[in-house]
């Protein structure tokens, strides 16, 4: 059985298309600037800092992987396994994402600008505080995500799918046409409220002052009609 690689070098030297596989991993800080590791095993690997940037991880296994401030700028990601990884305040600029597995990851406070996320699946995933400035989100999934404070200025998120998705003015879009400004149950009184016009308002940068106005008017109409 080979021993566990302590360091990056070890880890180059040992990788090979015969041998990918090292979970649990310990390279904290590690400068693995522009290696070629695709379809590598780095299971619940402990990444922390660690210098990515123009890193080749197509199809790796970053399962739980621990990549907290960690910085993946134009890193290779696509069709990752990145279920429930911890990316926060991690660097994601220029990365492509496309057709990863985001489910349930923590990417709150990560820089995701310019990032391609096309057909990411990002189901649960916390987005809290996330700069998504100018990300390709196209056929994304996002149901149950947390985009509070997201800054998503010139995202296209209409060709993405959500549900019970939480937008960064604070309200839950049930589904496309349907919003809740409450995450536990429906509200009958929005749903005539386009969830697109309001995802459309947060990328032209209209008030949310008007927004409130807006929904303030519809539950004043319904109370009126069932008065």
């Amino acid at each position: 059985m080979l021993a566990v690689p302590q360091t990056v070098a070890q880890l180059l030297e040992t990788f090979s298309s015969d041998n990918t596989s090292f979970p649990q991993i310990i390279l904290r800080s590690a400068r693995l600037q522009g290696c070629c590791l695709p379809l590598i095993n780095l299971e619940d690997s402990f990444l922390e800092q660690a210098d990515l940037r123009n890193t080749i991880l197509i199809g790796a296994c970053l399962v739980r992987a621990h990549l907290q401030a960690a910085n993946l700028d134009h890193a290779n990601l696509i069709a990752a396994d990145l279920i429930r990884a911890n990316l926060h305040q991690a660097s994601l600029k220029n990365a492509l994402l496309a057709s990863a597995n985001l489910c349930g990851a923590n990417l709150s406070g990560s820089d995701l600008r310019q990032a391609s996320l096309a057909g990411a699946n990002l189901n649960g995933a916390n987005l809290q505080g996330a700069n998504l400035q100018g990300a390709n989100l196209n056929g994304a999934t996002l149901p149950g995500a947390t985009l509070t404070n997201a800054d998503i200025r010139n995202v296209d998120l209409t060709q993405a799918t959500l549900g019970y998705t939480i937008m960064p003015d604070g309200i839950c879009l049930v589904s496309a046409n349907d919003a809740d400004n409450t995450p536990s149950q429906a509200n009958k009184a929005l749903q005539n409220v386009s969830a697109h016009a309001r995802i459309r308002e947060s990328i032209t940068g209209v008030s949310q002052r008007s927004l409130r106005q807006k929904t303030a008017h519809l539950q004043a109409a319904e109370h009126f009609q069932t008065a």
